[in-house]
């Protein structure tokens, strides 16, 4: 069975016990209804206690150890340049390792983060239910997303506008948790998807196209928002700009 990026990201977190804890029971109520991804759970399960149980044989001998031992004798002098040689290119490994992995994982989330927000979005589709909290009233459910996430996400009223609030729920991406909203436009729905903005600098308004449906994603300095729906682009863009406004004031 091949399994899809995202959800190779999901059974990662799965089994290192990284998602958060309404996104566990969902990903449970798949593993209960589709037997290949289940299969592909103990798979990685069997492979990580293998790999755990080699561990332990992983120990120098004693004689490989008096080797590496008579390799560094000398005067007290030399052992300590040579520690502190090897303790400064360790260091500067270990920098330049971090960068590069920090870049690349920046790089990949910059191109990927719009295909899973609408595949966030898909999953909320086709789950029996869409939302967490359901309710219409904005002080119901900003309190509701305390100590679920590390910030305060902006909840605002755009029913008397023609967006009625229909509630809230934690959705993961890049293995983080982050707020999603959810308003109706008549038949569709609209979520949008709050996270901490990783630049100090607000970022103008850009559209996005995946699997179909369109996004919007923008950043106050603060928050960057996602809205995605299948709605009609106008309506959807309508909805983005009230958004904003109301989210400032």
């Amino acid at each position: 069975m091949s399994v899809s990026e995202q959800d190779e990201l999901l059974l990662n977190a799965y089994l290192d016990g990284e998602l958060a804890p309404i996104e566990a029971g969902r990903f449970e109520q798949r593993l209960a209804k589709e037997p290949d991804l289940a299969a592909q759970i103990e798979a990685r399960r069997t492979l990580r206690d293998s790999l755990r149980s080699d561990l332990a044989e992983d120990v120098p001998s004693d004689a490989l150890r008096r080797r590496i031992m008579a390799s560094v004798s000398g005067s007290p002098e030399r052992k300590s340049r040579s520690w502190r040689s090897l303790a400064a290119s360790f260091l500067v490994g270990a920098v330049l390792g971090g960068a590069l992995s920090f870049g690349a994982l920046n790089e990949q989330s910059r191109d990927d983060v719009a295909n899973q927000i609408v595949s966030a979005h898909i999953r909320a589709l086709m789950a029996p239910q869409s939302i967490d909290v359901p309710s219409s009233d904005r002080h119901t459910v900003k309190p509701w997303f305390a100590g679920k996430l590390a910030f305060a996400p902006k909840v605002v009223d755009l029913s008397t506008q023609g967006f009625p609030l229909v509630g809230a729920r934690i959705d993961v991406i890049g293995l983080e948790p982050i707020a999603s909203l959810v308003y109706s436009n008549g038949k569709h729905l609209i979520s949008v998807m709050e996270m901490p903005s990783t630049r100090a600098l607000a970022a103008p308004l850009e559209q996005h196209v995946e699997k179909g449906y369109l996004a919007f994603s923008w950043s106050d300095g603060k928050i960057t928002y996602w809205a995605v729906s299948d709605a009609a682009a106008d309506e959807l863009r309508t909805f983005v700009r009230l958004f904003q406004v109301a989210a400032e004031s």
